[in-house]
């Protein structure tokens, strides 16, 4: 199965799944006040979550747990990653959406960094093609998109710790953990990789 599903019909069916996923939200969403608004803002992130914790976690797991699977979410990482990305565009739609009928509410910080990340998650997109890829170097391209991976992933571990600081709700502080459950993913594969490599010497 997972040989059929690959590269970018595996894209189209996970933009599928999220447009499908977000219009199922759209409902409990009121566009005439600023908390329904915030309610699909925060829906269509959390709907947007998972695939770029499969693309920050995906050469972690077949360090850590080598099969076909985890070796096909690693080659198809890419595909992955710009579903992401599409599950974000309809995040900035609904972002501008708010800003555009309640003008904007966040704090300088907040806002700061989440400009920091559209620009991250842009780049990113467009080097994932090669008429946009071929204008950097290689090292320069990993540069960009190992810098950006973790920019991405900071961004919501800061704001889901920042928000359960502030109102305590478990829910909060349990997207906080899989955020971190998944960089200590990638610890524990640069550990691994370490040990192979000095047992190799």
């Amino acid at each position: 199965m997972t040989a059929v599903i690959k590269a970018w019909r595996l894209f189209g069916l996970l933009a599928a799944v999220i447009s499908v996923t977000i219009c199922l939200g759209l409902p409990l969403a009121d566009f005439h006040s600023v908390r329904g608004t915030e309610f699909i803002i925060l829906y269509s992130v959390l709907c947007a979550l998972p695939f770029l914790l499969v693309a920050f976690t995906a050469s972690s797991l077949v360090v850590l747990w080598p099969s076909s699977a985890t070796r096909w979410i690693l080659v198809n990482r890419r595909y992955i990653g710009l579903a992401f990305a599409f599950g974000m565009a309809w995040h900035f739609v609904f972002v501008g959406y708010f800003m555009a009928s309640f003008g904007n509410r966040l704090r300088w910080f907040d806002l700061t960094l989440d400009i920091v990340g559209a620009c991250f998650l842009f780049a990113m997109t467009l080097t994932s093609f090669r008429r946009f890829s071929r204008h950097l170097s290689p090292a320069n391209w990993r540069r960009l998109h190992k810098t950006g991976i973790y920019t991405l992933w900071l961004l919501p571990t800061y704001f889901f710790l920042d928000d359960y600081l502030e109102t305590q709700q478990p829910y909060w502080l349990a997207l906080f953990a899989v955020l971190l459950a998944a960089v200590l993913l990638r610890f524990l594969a640069w550990r691994r990789r370490s040990v192979v490599l000095r047992s190799a010497v």
